[in-house]
């Protein structure tokens, strides 16, 4: 099985401190902050095992990151990435509230 290096974006671990930094601050509840991000990037590093398998996603709101744009789903915030050879680049990490088709 072929295995990727995952690869997280400035953008992209800007997007996580801010929503990380809001259920901490926000909720003042810090270690749900902590655990939410574990949680997360779990989520993220097990692309490594399986990134291409995931089809292109078709919505205009993924496809501004890139033409072979791919979506995860960590409960409610969306995981954007793309595809180079052997690496997974995280694009961005966004409420999927805001995704529109």
């Amino acid at each position: 099985m072929k295995k990727y290096a995952v690869r997280i974006t400035k953008s992209a671990q800007n997007d996580i401190y801010q929503v990380i930094d809001y259920i901490s601050e926000i909720y003042k509840a810090p270690l749900t902050a902590e655990n939410y991000l574990i949680g997360l990037f779990d989520a993220i590093f097990s692309l490594e095992n399986y990134a291409e398998s995931i089809r292109v996603s078709t919505k205009t709101d993924i496809l501004k990151y890139g033409i072979n744009a791919r979506t995860i789903v960590f409960k409610k915030l969306i995981i954007v990435y793309t595809v180079h050879s052997d690496i997974a680049l995280v694009q961005a990490v966004i409420s999927g509230a805001l995704i529109k088709s």
